[in-house]
C-alpha cells in the first residue's frame, strides 16, 4: 500500500468522564501509537469526541477495535478511512484539543463538530481539510 491510512470517529464520552482520564487516555495512547507508528489528533468538546488516527491500516483498525471497546466512550461512528498521500500529524503520536477550555480555533472546532454531525455527507467532505486547519495551529496542540 503507498499513502498513509487516515481513520476519523466520531464518539460520545462516557457522562462520569473526567480530566483524570482524557490524562490516562492521552498517556496511554502515545506511549501505544509511537510503539505502533501511529499518529493523530484527539479533539474533545462538549462531551465528545473526534479523533484522527493515521499510519498503517492494521494497527489503526486494531486501535480503533480497542477504543470501541474502552466504556470511556460510546457511539463510536466511523466517519471517515483513506489512504492520503501524506500524514496530517506526523510529528504528534496523538496531538490534543480540548474545545471545552481553548479559544483558539474556535471557529474551525464549530465547524467540524458541524461536519461530523451532518447527516449530509457533502458537509463530512470537509472533515479532512477542517482537520488540516487543525495542523496549521500546532503550537496550540498539547
Amino acid at each position: 500500500m503507498s499513502g498513509v491510512f487516515h481513520l476519523v470517529y466520531f464518539s460520545k464520552a462516557a457522562e462520569d468522564l473526567s480530566y483524570t482520564d482524557i490524562r490516562e487516555i492521552l498517556e496511554v495512547s502515545r506511549r501505544n501509537n509511537a510503539r505502533l507508528g501511529i499518529t493523530g489528533l484527539l479533539i474533545f468538546r462538549d462531551g465528545y469526541f473526534v479523533q484522527l488516527l493515521e499510519g498503517d491500516e492494521a494497527p489503526v483498525r486494531d486501535v480503533l477495535t480497542a477504543i470501541r471497546d474502552d466504556d470511556r466512550n460510546y457511539s463510536v461512528k466511523v466517519l471517515i478511512e483513506a489512504i492520503g498521500a501524506e500524514r496530517l500529524f506526523p510529528d504528534w503520536s496523538m496531538a490534543f484539543h480540548d474545545g471545552d477550555i481553548t479559544t483558539a480555533s474556535s471557529e474551525h472546532l464549530v465547524e467540524l463538530f458541524e461536519s461530523v454531525s451532518a447527516s449530509d455527507l457533502s458537509k463530512r467532505a470537509l472533515i479532512m481539510p477542517i482537520l488540516k486547519k487543525f495542523r496549521a495551529s500546532a503550537p496550540e496542540l498539547k
